[in-house]
């Protein structure tokens, strides 16, 4: 676990996703979950020792994220919208724990044998603020990466846990997303009192080094623009922005699904922009 401020820590889980802990005089704040039950288990292991778990704040509904809360106690955070994302079918259930059984062996006997994803017990719908002693926490939703991410500001050390609306070194997942949202939230962020940003994947950052990548998603937007101004179909706006793919390196072992979560990017900019979904 890394220290990012006074009482403020973060750690890589799989996939290099960040999790975050805050501690207080009151107990401990969590953002986000192993999605592998054996590092679940010892993340709140882990984040006991530095006290009771009071909150844990899910900062969108992927499984990487929400997964380990099955794990934890505390009152379970998330953006209203989550809710509605969280149902999965006997199906579906059954091809996640065939993923996580493939990464995390002892899962097969963690998990219960019809397991649901976690449902929040407090639901976010701009913001809200909490306090556990003498600490402020305020709970921030910031859309853009999904319509259901949200974040955690601790205002008296002006650290910002982001989720997944900031990467640093990781390939914005444009899955999603919805752009303009995103560069809008992103430069809301750069104008907050903010001097740390813990990203859902990366080093922590200030808010100048947010450039990049609000750059990356205007130039994103713009090709995309350009081609759909040309007249050009959606699948040929999808096979010619595959080709801009390698600007982002990739690990090999998750080649594919980014691949995939990149077309399904493109497909889903292009009718926002085309004005076949909102």
């Amino acid at each position: 676990m890394h220290k990012v401020a006074d009482r403020v820590y973060y750690k890589p889980a799989f996939k290099n996703i960040n999790l975050g802990l805050v501690e207080t005089d009151e107990g401990v704040v969590l953002v986000d979950t192993p999605m592998l039950p054996t590092q679940a288990i010892a993340w709140r292991e882990e984040a006991e020792r530095h006290g009771p778990i009071q909150f844990v704040l899910l900062t969108d509904h992927l499984v990487e994220h929400i997964m380990g809360a099955l794990f934890m106690p505390g009152s379970l955070i998330t953006h209203h919208s989550t809710m509605d994302k969280i149902r999965m079918t006997p199906k579906a259930k059954e091809h996640l724990r065939k993923r996580i059984t493939k990464y995390d062996p002892q899962a097969a006997d963690l998990l219960p044998e019809n397991f649901n994803l976690p449902k929040p017990n407090l639901m976010l719908y701009d913001r809200f603020t909490a306090y556990l002693g003498e600490r402020e926490l305020e709970f921030l939703h910031l859309p853009g990466h999904s319509p259901n991410n949200a974040g955690l500001y601790v205002s008296d050390v002006r650290v910002l846990f982001a989720g997944h609306v900031v990467t640093n070194g990781y390939r914005p997942h444009l899955g999603l997303c919805d752009l303009s949202t995103w560069i809008t939230t992103l430069q809301a962020i750069r104008v907050m009192e903010v001097d740390i940003i813990v990203p859902g994947q990366g080093a922590p950052m200030t808010p100048d080094e947010l450039e990049p990548l609000i750059q990356y998603l205007e130039v994103t937007r713009e090709r995309i623009q350009t081609m759909v101004d040309e007249g050009r179909t959606r699948d040929e706006v999808v096979s010619k922005m595959m080709g801009y793919f390698d600007e982002w390196p990739t690990d090999p072992e998750w080649r594919d699904e980014e691949r995939n979560l990149y077309r399904q990017g493109i497909r889903r900019i292009y009718d926002r922009l085309v004005g076949r979904t909102k």
